[in-house]
């Protein structure tokens, strides 16, 4: 019989997601992950690799005369598709980031998802989709939600975004423990000894999840789910748990480490929360975490946001004002939605270059 191993840990203090579409990959897991998360990177490396060849092909064959996105887009919702048997929740594909302030668009792509997950008989309660959450995807968000499809808030850097994200009625809210770019530059990367309590972002996320906890105490209604994402290490994986998210979403190379690593910790005593609000309280050595924001430049007891402020009112703009004013959020959302944009560009010229060579165009 294996040994214990930390992803074995992890397991039993939060559900866990995988980051990829991998399907070989995630049936190599020990075990059916929650969720299956992806994004323009995740899909657009997905539809290279030989074993969506044909998913690719019979796509640009059948959808190549309308153009590359909608080829994309159908192509996205077929690899995800073949994935839900592999998992207990949902799939979940991400919007355009060329989209990001056109709501209307938003909600178009997400109707086009939705109608394509109904020809690939996966029902609404399998899959959902991911709003990069700007003021435009808040009131796309409300839109969709109202409509019975399901949104998850992405690129999530600062509470008045996880507020919004409430008020838009979303499932499920991504925040990015790390900015994008501290994947690629190590400079970046924070250097703590602590995860949950010294990183600059766990202020960021507690302030959330306690936001959640107020307005779930306060009206009864359900809050959107943490699915946290964007992490450097196995060691940060594991501390989502502590901070109170309920959902952790793990890359391959993060999956690996887990997997290769046993667990020497003490036992657990505490069972897995079966409601994510309901009885969430934040461990008493991260309280003090509630009143600090070492990523803001000026706030420096806690947020300025505010539970009482409508931020997907005048169309989002009071969410945008929000962004722009939070230089951290601001930059961080840049910076995602360029490197999304860069993997669509390469997806583009991909499906372009198949479509040309079957003299579609």
């Amino acid at each position: 019989m294996a040994g214990r191993t930390l992803l074995t840990r992890l397991d039993e203090l939060c559900n866990v997601d995988v980051d990829d579409a991998d399907i070989e990959f995630i049936k190599s897991l020990p075990f059916k992950p929650y969720n299956q998360t992806s994004n323009q990177a995740i899909i657009t490396q997905a539809i290279t690799s030989a074993t969506n060849k044909p998913i690719l092909s019979d796509c640009i064959k059948k959808y190549g005369s309308q153009g590359w996105e909608t080829v994309f887009e159908r192509v996205s919702v077929r690899i995800c598709a073949n994935n839900v048997p592999l998992i207990k929740g949902r799939v979940l594909i991400q919007t355009s980031p060329r989209h990001i302030h056109d709501d209307v668009a938003m909600v178009n792509q997400c109707r086009r998802f939705a109608a394509a997950f109904e020809e690939a008989c996966v029902s609404r309660d399998r899959f959902a989709i991911k709003i990069p959450f700007t003021g435009s995807g808040a009131v796309a968000s409300r839109t969709l939600n109202a409509e019975g499809i399901r949104t998850l808030a992405t690129a999530v850097f600062c509470l008045e975004q996880a507020i919004a994200a409430s008020q838009s009625g979303c499932l499920l809210i991504s925040p990015y423990f790390n900015e994008i770019a501290a994947h690629f530059d190590l400079a970046l990367r924070p250097n703590v000894a602590d995860t949950a309590l010294e990183h600059p972002m766990s202020p960021r996320i507690i302030q959330m999840l306690e936001a959640f906890k107020t307005f779930y105490t306060e009206t009864g209604e359900e809050q959107p789910i943490m699915v946290i994402a964007s992490h450097l290490s196995s060691e940060e994986v594991l501390a989502m748990a502590e901070l109170g998210c309920q959902h952790v979403t793990v890359s391959q190379d993060n999956f690996r480490q887990l997997i290769a690593s046993p667990d020497e910790s003490p036992a657990i005593t505490h069972a897995k929360p079966t409601h994510p609000y309901a009885s969430l309280s934040t461990p008493e050595r991260l309280q003090s975490l509630a009143q600090k924001d070492p990523l803001s430049a000026t706030e420096k007891n806690g947020s300025a946001a505010s539970l009482d402020t409508d931020y997907v009112a005048q169309n989002g703009k009071i969410l945008d004002a929000a962004i722009e004013r939070d230089s951290v959020a601001g930059k961080r959302m840049n910076d995602a939605m360029k490197f999304f944009t860069e993997w669509e560009e390469k997806a583009k010229q991909i499906i372009e270059g198949e479509i040309s060579k079957l003299r579609l165009t």
